[in-house]
C-alpha cells in the first residue's frame, strides 16, 4: 500500500498534462517574446519588422525590437543585446540602406549606424539638434530631417558625417524622393519644400494648408501628404503629383487628429489612425465615413504594413509609461493576434529579402 500515494500522484499529473494539452491547442497561437538578454544572430534572409521603441522623454530607455512574421517570434531589445548599452533618448525612426541599418535617436541628438546583418553598431552621427528622419538620396548621400534647427541635413554617408545643410522654416519631418527631387514635410508652415538633390538647393515650396507631417508615395508616384492643420485650417489629406502639382486634397472635420500615414505593399492603399484606424484605395476621391479597425479603450498610436502576411499592425501605446502592445489585424480589419514591444512604441520598418 506505500506505492498508492505515488500511483495516485502519477495519475493526476497525467490528467493535468492532457488537460493543459486541451486547453493549449484551444488557444490560439501568440507570438513568442524573447528579452534579448543573451544576443541570437540575425538571419541575413531574415523577413520580418523592426520596431522603435520611443522610451519616455528624458529616460533614456527607448530600445529597437524585431518581430519575425514566419515563426511568430518577437525580440525585444535587440540593441542592448548585440551592443551592450542601451539605444538612447527617444528612438524616432529607422531605415535601412546598403546593409546598413540607421536608428535615428531624437533627444539623443544623434544617429546609430548597424551592420543589419549583425545588429552591430558600426558608427555613431552627431552634431544633429534633434533629428527625425532620414532619406537616403544615392550611395553616398542622405537628407535627414530635424525639429529644431529650421533645415534639413545634409549627410555623407562614406565618411558617416554632417556635410552641409539647407535652410527650410521650422521643424521638418517625414519626406519622399523623385526624379531628383525631395519632397520635405514643413509641419510648423503651410508648406511642403521641394530640393533639388543634386544641387541641395531648396527649389520650391508647395502650399497644403498647415502642418505636413506625414508622406508616403503611391504605385504611381504620387505624393500623399498627412497635415494636422491649425486653427482654423482643418487637417487634410493631398494628393500630389510627381511634378509637385496638387491632384487632390482632402478636409477632414473640426476636431479630427489624423497621424501615422501608412500603405500597403502594393502601394495602392492608404492607412492612417484618427482614434480609429481608416483605409481608402489611392483612386478614391472622397476620405471614408466608417473606420476599419475601432480603437475602443486602446490608445493607438504607431501603425505599421507587414507585406509577409499582409497585416496592419497597430501599437496601443496605453498610459505611455507602461509597456505597448501591438495588435494585428487583416486587409478586412479582423483581429489576428497581439504581442507586447516596449515603451511606446511609435515606428515600423519592414526587413524583406
Amino acid at each position: 500500500m506505500q506505492n498508492l500515494p505515488g500511483i495516485f500522484t502519477k495519475i493526476t499529473h497525467m490528467r493535468w498534462l492532457i488537460a493543459s494539452l486541451i486547453f493549449i491547442a484551444s488557444c490560439d497561437k501568440t507570438p513568442e517574446q524573447i528579452t534579448m538578454e543573451t544576443p541570437q544572430l540575425p538571419d541575413s534572409n531574415l523577413v520580418g519588422m523592426y520596431i522603435a521603441n520611443e522610451g519616455n522623454f528624458n529616460w533614456g530607455n527607448a530600445s529597437l525590437s524585431f518581430y519575425n512574421p514566419i515563426t511568430g517570434l518577437v525580440q525585444t531589445d535587440i540593441y542592448k543585446a548585440h551592443n551592450g548599452k542601451g539605444v538612447g533618448d527617444v528612438l524616432q525612426s529607422i531605415c535601412s540602406f546598403q546593409d546598413k541599418l540607421y536608428l535615428v535617436v531624437n533627444n539623443s541628438q544623434k544617429i546609430s549606424v548597424l551592420n543589419a546583418k549583425t545588429w552591430k553598431e558600426t558608427h555613431t552621427i552627431t552634431g544633429f539638434n534633434s533629428p527625425r528622419y532620414l532619406l537616403p538620396i544615392n550611395a553616398q548621400k542622405a537628407y535627414v530631417s530635424d525639429l529644431y534647427e529650421n533645415a534639413v541635413y545634409v549627410l555623407n554617408l562614406n565618411t558617416q558625417q554632417i556635410s552641409g545643410k539647407i535652410s527650410c522654416s521650422g521643424w521638418t519631418e517625414e519626406m519622399t524622393l523623385i526624379n531628383h527631387k525631395a519632397f520635405v514635410c514643413g509641419v510648423e508652415s503651410p508648406y511642403v519644400y521641394v530640393i533639388n538633390t543634386t544641387s541641395d538647393q531648396l527649389i520650391d515650396s508647395i502650399y497644403i494648408g498647415y502642418g505636413a507631417q506625414y508622406m508616403r508615395q503611391d504605385v504611381l508616384n504620387n505624393i500623399w501628404v498627412l497635415s494636422n492643420g491649425k486653427a482654423p485650417i482643418l487637417p487634410s489629406l493631398t494628393k500630389l503629383n510627381s511634378a509637385g502639382e496638387l491632384e487632390l486634397q482632402l478636409w477632414f472635420k473640426q476636431g479630427d487628429t489624423p497621424r501615422r500615414l501608412e500603405m500597403n505593399d502594393q502601394k495602392n492603399r492608404l492607412f492612417w489612425i484618427n482614434k480609429d484606424v481608416y483605409t481608402m484605395p489611392v483612386n478614391d476621391t472622397v476620405l471614408p465615413t466608417n473606420a476599419l479597425i475601432l480603437a475602443g479603450n486602446k490608445n493607438f498610436y504607431a501603425l505599421g504594413f507587414e507585406p509577409y502576411n499582409k497585416e496592419i499592425l497597430v501599437s496601443d501605446a496605453k498610459d505611455y509609461v507602461q509597456k505597448s502592445e501591438v495588435y494585428r489585424f487583416n486587409l478586412s480589419g479582423q483581429l489576428m493576434g497581439s504581442f507586447h514591444t516596449q515603451i511606446n512604441t511609435g515606428n515600423f520598418y519592414a526587413r524583406t529579402k
